[in-house]
C-alpha cells in the first residue's frame, strides 16, 4: 500500500493548515467589545429618534386640541352677559359658569354653560342647560384630555371683572396645558375671551368681600361635586 509522505517545510517546523487558522481568545473578545459598543450606540440614537419623533407628535396634538377648545370659548363667552367667579367642588375639580342671555342664544332661551377641569382625570369638560325653573342640566361632554396641572388659583380659569375704572365689560382667562409631561412634550397655552353683553352691572361681576366668589351668582342649577 502506498504511503503519503508528510511535507516538512525546510525549517524543519510543521505548518499549520489554512483551514485550521482562527482566532485568539483575545482577539474574540476586543471584536465583541467593539461590536456591542456600535450595537449600544445605534440603540441609543433610536431611541433618541424615536422619543424625540413622539414629543412632535404630541406637541403637535396637544397644539391642535387647545386651539379647539379656545375656539368653544370664543364662540359661547362672548356672548355672556354675565360670567361666574371661578371655583372648585369637593372633588377637586376647577370650575367656571357663565350665561348666554336669550336674544343672543341660538334656541331663543337664556342659557347656561358650565366648564370644569379635573387634575384626577387630565381632562376638561362642558355641560349646558336652560337658564330656567326646573331645567334638567345637560350631561357632561369631554372637550379635552391628556392635560397637565399647573397648579395655582388662576388655572384653569379666572375672572376678571368689568371695572369702571378699567375694562366695562368681564373678561374670562383660560390657561392650558396639554401633552404628556413624563416626556416633556405638550403645549401651555392661555388667552382671554370678552363676555360682550357683560357690563359692571352684571349680577355676577360684585364680590364685595373679596373671597373671590360672585355675591349673586349666576346659573344656580349648575353644582360643583
Amino acid at each position: 500500500m502506498a504511503r503519503i509522505a508528510a511535507v516538512v517545510p525546510e525549517d524543519g517546523r510543521s505548518k499549520t493548515p489554512p483551514h485550521e487558522s482562527g482566532m485568539t481568545l483575545i482577539e474574540l473578545i476586543v471584536a465583541m467589545s467593539i461590536f456591542l459598543i456600535f450595537m449600544a450606540m445605534m440603540l441609543g440614537t433610536t431611541v433618541t429618534l424615536a422619543k424625540s419623533s413622539s414629543r412632535t407628535q404630541i406637541t403637535a396634538q396637544a397644539s391642535n386640541s387647545t386651539l379647539t377648545v379656545f375656539g368653544a370659548f370664543d364662540r359661547q363667552v362672548r356672548y355672556a352677559d354675565a360670567i361666574n367667579f371661578p371655583g372648585s367642588g369637593a372633588s377637586g375639580a376647577r370650575y367656571i359658569e357663565f350665561r348666554t342671555p336669550a336674544t343672543s342664544s341660538a334656541s331663543g332661551v337664556t342659557t347656561c354653560t358650565q366648564w370644569r377641569y379635573s387634575p384626577r382625570l387630565a381632562r376638561l369638560e362642558s355641560r349646558t342647560w336652560q337658564d330656567l325653573s326646573g331645567a334638567v342640566v345637560g350631561a357632561w361632554s369631554t372637550k379635552q384630555t391628556d392635560l397637565i396641572d399647573d397648579g395655582g388659583p388662576a388655572y384653569a380659569f379666572e375672572l376678571k371683572p368689568a371695572s369702571v375704572t378699567g375694562a366695562t365689560m368681564q373678561q374670562l382667562v383660560i390657561r392650558i396645558h396639554a401633552g404628556n409631561s413624563s416626556l416633556d412634550a405638550g403645549a401651555a397655552m392661555s388667552t382671554s375671551f370678552v363676555a360682550r353683553n357683560s357690563s359692571t352691572g352684571s349680577p355676577s361681576n360684585t364680590d364685595s368681600d373679596n373671597n373671590k366668589i360672585s355675591d349673586t351668582p349666576i346659573c344656580p342649577a349648575g353644582d360643583r361635586p
